[in-house]
């Protein structure tokens, strides 16, 4: 089970940008002033329907994001979806909207180009030469995410799926909600693969928390087999689940991680 392999060419321009502007350091990645530099000014303005739009007309390019997003990590995320596809998809996308709640979805059965921009715009936002040396060493958890997200001015998700895709650890990022796993990402060494059910295992961190809708829950004794396949619920086998809900969404988030040999 990994992660898609078509993400090479986004993390790669993503790379050449940041490596074009010699930029060093989280708190000098401006993304509006990229995307300008790029040739695509951002406009903040109201928008129905949607949070961020990118149009191409006569050879220019203009991304519009909506001016009452809340969280500057949504909207800085928004706004590198959009530069993504105007970087990579030049002549499959002439017009292109997202909302939140679509560049916050990274299931593997989305288009690829909605992939895509995502990848470039998670690497954008937090490089692997500045973000690989804060993870080194440190186990998955949402302590540590939110430190990063903070630093480097970005989403919980997006944070998330940069960690998967650099740390050496053996790890599974699932997204939930009502109940129902709605999608969910590997690291390249992840070797399992989780329950063909979508239900949520009563036993689960993510189960408790879709009850009581708010807070943050850690287990290092979840049995394997509520999220693994070839285990069973009831087994000795176990792993690390942590979990945080979001009210805005109302989704789960939950890093499961193998700690032992299983």
């Amino acid at each position: 089970m990994k992660a898609p392999a078509r993400d090479a060419i986004p993390v790669v321009k993503a790379r050449e940008i940041i490596a074009k502007l010699e930029i060093e350091d989280p708190a000098e990645i401006e993304i509006e002033l990229i995307a300008a530099n790029e040739g695509a000014p951002v406009l903040e303005k109201p928008l129905e329907g949607s949070d961020g739009r990118m149009v191409r007309l006569d050879g220019s390019v203009l991304i519009t994001v909506r001016n009452t997003i809340r969280f500057p990590g949504q909207k800085r995320f928004v706004i590198a979806h959009e530069l993504g596809h105007v970087l990579l998809h030049p002549h499959v996308r002439q017009i292109d909207e997202v909302s939140i709640a679509q560049a916050s979805n990274w299931s593997l059965n989305q288009e690829p180009e909605e992939i895509e921009a995502n990848l470039f715009a998670a690497e954008i936002l937090m490089p692997g030469k500045l973000f690989v040396p804060r993870i080194e060493n440190k186990d998955p958890s949402f302590g540590l995410l939110r430190s990063l997200a903070g630093e480097f001015r970005t989403t919980l998700t997006a944070t998330a799926i940069q960690f998967l895709r650099y740390t050496k650890e053996e790890c599974v990022l699932i997204c939930s909600k009502g109940g129902f796993r709605k999608w969910f990402w590997p690291t390249e060494r992840f070797g399992f693969r989780l329950r063909d059910e979508t239900e949520i295992h009563a036993y689960t961190c993510a189960a408790e928390l879709q009850k009581s809708k708010e807070g943050h829950v850690r287990g290092d004794d979840v049995p394997a087999g509520c999220w693994l396949r070839d285990f069973s619920p009831d087994g000795k086998e176990c792993v690390t689940e942590d979990a945080i809900h979001s009210i805005d969404f109302g989704e789960t988030l939950s890093l499961v991680w193998i700690q032992e040999a299983i």
